[in-house]
């Protein structure tokens, strides 16, 4: 067991089918490889509790991919986890909060009712006039407002927010996903100091790091700053990104040039062990001008399965976290592919 971290070590991600759900409270799965019937709570579908709202669960019949909860349960009930970090293997959590509002979630806006289908709505955003589809469960809190008798009548206008993309290129939206209010955000004190999205439990972790993982991170961020491809390719393997993506990333969310890592970057550096061995990185990349950015890398890095001395690093995520301008995260719409599965699947 990894000192302060959880021994709890979830199983391995394994693809399921949503059978169901019940209210807002739980989701229903059957495992592809078993046949088993599992559930989800609410609290396991995201780490962040947008991301877990009901407008974003997937879908009945969609495959999404879970890990069970190592726990027994009444009549061996099987239960099961979404979050990120159980997929990844991440003992506990994640070392930084991710504080972004769900990918593709738009301002509240107007939107007139063109057509009722069979158990959505379609509808047209007054601004854009670009259609989206309205699924009846989001037209209200209350279930009985959702019934077909009670639905707005075609050419009534409604508020909406966007919720993003779906498979099939469709744009949801829904009325019940903050349309009355604003989404509150952290207070502006809060972002007065990036330590505040770190526990102290991943800063004590991350001062215990080796050298040669630390060194392994600077190379990487160095050469990722330089936009030196070929050093990057070298110092990776097993990358999610391709190096035009981690580009259009770094000028879309920095403020270039980008400037090589400081000698205290350690301090923007925050780690979390792997089940397994080997740790996950989170570490922002800096700027001339901003110093550090908001552009976040993840790396893996693990020992190599055929020399242990040696280090395999992977970039796996890049993130935007709004420090330098909150509330400017990553705003990519919705990934095309089934709900909730990681874009590298």
């Amino acid at each position: 067991m990894t000192m302060g971290y959880s021994p709890v070590e979830y199983g391995p991600p394994e693809w399921a089918v949503v059978t169901g759900s019940i209210a807002s409270t739980v989701l229903f799965v059957r495992l592809d490889a078993s046949g088993e019937e599992a559930f989800m709570d609410v609290v396991g579908i995201h780490e962040n509790w947008l991301c877990g709202s009901p407008e974003y669960w997937p879908d009945v019949g969609e495959r999404i991919q879970v890990c069970r909860v190592p726990i027994s349960y009444p009549d061996n009930r099987i239960r099961v986890v979404r979050w990120e970090s159980a997929l990844e293997g991440v003992l506990g959590e994640f070392p930084t909060r991710y504080l972004a509002v769900p990918p593709g979630l738009g301002p509240i806006e107007r939107a007139m009712v063109v057509e009722h289908r069979e158990e959505d709505l379609l509808v047209r955003l007054v601004e854009s006039g670009r259609e989206c589809v309205l699924p009846a469960a989001f037209l209200s809190h209350y279930q009985a407002e959702c019934a077909k008798e009670n639905w707005p009548a075609v050419g009534e206008r409604i508020r909406v927010r966007r919720l993003g993309v779906w498979p099939g290129g469709e744009v949801r939206v829904s009325c019940t996903m903050f349309t009355d209010e604003p989404i509150i955000p952290e207070p502006l004190s809060f972002y007065a100091s990036r330590d505040n999205r770190v526990s102290k439990l991943a800063v004590a972790y991350t001062r215990t790091l080796p050298e040669a993982v630390v060194g392994r991170v600077r190379a990487v961020g160095d050469a990722v700053s330089a936009r030196d491809w070929e050093r990057a390719e070298g110092l990776t393997s097993h990358n999610r990104l391709s190096w035009e993506e981690v580009d259009d990333f770094m000028t879309t969310y920095g403020w270039p040039p980008f400037t090589p890592l400081p000698e205290d970057f350690e301090k923007d550096m925050h780690a979390a062990p792997l089940q397994g061995g080997g740790n996950w990185i989170d570490c922002l990349l800096w700027t001339e001008r901003e110093r550090p950015s908001d552009v976040e890398i993840s790396l893996r890095i693990t020992p190599a399965p055929d020399d242990p001395d040696h280090l395999d690093a992977s970039l796996v995520r890049m993130r935007a976290i709004g420090f330098c301008y909150p509330g400017r995260f990553d705003q990519r719409p919705r990934p095309q592919g089934p709900a909730w599965t990681l874009p590298w699947m």
